[in-house]
């Protein structure tokens, strides 16, 4: 079911974030209060450029989940080749 979901496209490792975190919650009120104040502090065209910073910061975080995670499971898969390799060598030996 795994591999049909990620041949489908159906799995998107950038959209499987630790909802429940702590830190998680903590960093995006954070952000949210530090946006409210630079809103009040800045003219309303410079504030859009801040918007446009938080934007592509996001998707810059995205774009390495992604790549973080393809870089994982093709490691991950190798290992399982490796092992299975060295296990079907030591079968034969014996």
């Amino acid at each position: 079911m795994m591999m049909e979901a990620i041949f489908d496209g159906d799995f998107r490792p950038d959209e499987t974030e630790a909802w429940e975190s702590p830190l998680r919650w903590d960093l995006n009120k954070e952000i949210r209060s530090l946006q409210e104040e630079l809103k009040s502090h800045l003219k309303p065209e410079d504030y859009v450029t801040v918007e446009h910073l938080v934007e592509r910061c996001s998707l810059l975080s995205r774009e390495e989940c992604k790549a973080t995670f393809c870089s994982g499971f093709a490691a991950g898969l190798l290992l399982v080749q490796e092992a299975r390799a060295l296990g079907e060598k030591q079968t034969l030996s014996q």
